[in-house]
């Protein structure tokens, strides 16, 4: 009987994207140095791609390797699809190319009928059942809409308390504003982005997502 092995990619496909692997993390030190007056958190090895719309981003290898974790998410690739406006499950284009609208699957909660932000990337109509089966939250809560444009807003970050050693964040998963003073003392971990002219992309008790 012959065994067959799925190779990595193959193995990788099969989970979203966006989200982290154990074998992604890494742990570099940081550092204070100085700015304007005032410090800035750093790396103490720097590299030319740290920073990103002036926040210093959390780094991690490319590699996914380990185990998938669905709890976190891989900061570089979650920056990306905000930025290229990429499905977080298939890293497709998730821009309507009739419309030139943006699918964005969110929480039903979300309101809608303004210029709201999100951490979650796009998700493009194919992948749209998918998120939502992997998701419990969004098996109860989930709402499918489009979206005219979206722009950078700030960031979900760990905070550091300037002076002291950047051992240990005093605050995580702070929302940060990019023209907040503290985003100079931040580890960006996620890219939160501002959605505008957001319209729901299917009427009401319309179940054919979950399907």
């Amino acid at each position: 009987m012959t065994t067959v092995t799925a190779t990595a990619s193959e193995r990788v496909s099969r989970y979203p994207y966006v989200i982290g692997w154990t074998g992604e993390a890494q742990n570099p030190p940081l550092k204070w140095v100085p700015r304007h007056g005032g410090l800035r958190l750093s790396y103490a090895v720097p590299q030319r791609d740290d920073f990103r719309n002036g926040a210093l981003l959390l780094r991690q290898s490319q590699n996914r390797t380990g185990r998938p974790d669905f709890k976190t998410v891989n900061t570089l690739r979650q920056w990306r699809s905000m930025d290229k406006r990429l499905c977080q499950v298939c890293a497709r284009s998730a821009v309507d190319r009739e419309t030139g609208r943006i699918w964005w699957l969110l929480s039903s909660g979300y309101g809608g009928d303004g210029d709201g932000y999100t951490n979650a990337p796009p998700t493009c109509p194919a992948c749209i059942p998918e998120a939502i089966s992997r998701c419990s939250h969004l098996r109860r809560n989930a709402a499918v809409f489009t979206v005219g444009d979206c722009s950078p807003f700030g960031v979900r970050a760990d905070l550091f308390v300037p002076y002291l050693p950047p051992l240990v964040p005093f605050e995580r998963n702070a929302v940060l504003r990019f023209e907040d003073y503290d985003m100079h003392h931040a580890l960006a971990r996620e890219l939160l982005m501002r959605l505008h002219d957001v319209q729901p992309a299917v009427t009401e008790g319309d179940a054919s997502w979950a399907a």
